[in-house]
């Protein structure tokens, strides 16, 4: 009887266990965590994870202004996963100084990562590279999937990097120049960031690194 007892016993802190696991689980890749929609404070920088979303196909477009009826030469884009098997975290992102009298923000590939419950990290894309053009949607609506506001679909989201600059060179051409965007006290920055990750993959934490470190345990 004993022996049965600590069986059984065993088998339901194994339950308990796989239930507590399961729970952070489900929070953490979901935009309820309670971290969510919070500032964080650094050594100089607050940082905000103000959503967080998960889909399949990523769709926008680089104007700013409301569509026009008849309007051309306004360029549509398009990001799908290099698997199958995987899938995008979309994050809006909000950075904001209130310490410093400026500060330097490298916002690229090593500027963030997300990581999950078995060690594992994911780092920004750099979408302008590797974005795929397509054609006019059917609908304004369709204009982009994750727009800045869900009130006006019709509006696309920023993403949040580096600024890609004109710049004419010594021997008169002209070249794109990626630059780290200055971040004056009393200002911010928001836009969107992209992870490429396995499908139903469980996030545990978001780390900033750009300027500042800044880590948000989901």
């Amino acid at each position: 009887m004993t022996n049965i007892r600590i069986l059984k016993a065993r088998w339901w802190v194994a339950v308990m266990l796989v239930g507590a696991v399961l729970l952070v689980s489900g929070l953490a890749c979901s935009s309820q965590s309670p971290k969510i929609g919070i500032y964080h404070k650094g050594r100089v920088l607050h940082v905000n994870v103000v959503a967080m979303l998960t889909i399949d196909e990523v769709k926008w477009t680089t104007s700013t202004r409301l569509p026009r009826p008849g309007a051309t030469g306004e360029q549509f884009f398009q990001l799908q996963p290099t698997s199958e098997e995987n899938e995008f975290v979309l994050m809006r992102v909000k950075v904001e100084n209130h310490t410093a009298t400026s500060v330097l923000l490298n916002i690229n590939e090593q500027s963030a990562q997300l990581r999950d419950f078995l060690q594992g990290r994911y780092f920004p894309l750099d979408v302008e590279p590797i974005a795929q053009p397509v054609g006019v949607p059917e609908t304004p609506r369709d204009r982009c999937n994750f727009p800045a506001d869900p009130r006006y679909p019709e509006v696309c989201a920023k993403f949040l990097w580096n600024e890609r600059v004109e710049e004419v060179q010594d021997d008169g051409e002209e070249k794109v120049v990626v630059r780290a965007q200055e971040l004056p006290k009393g200002h911010g920055l928001d836009g969107w960031m992209i992870f490429e990750v396995p499908k139903d993959t469980a996030m545990r934490a978001f780390r900033w690194s750009a300027g500042d470190t800044v880590t948000i345990d989901f």
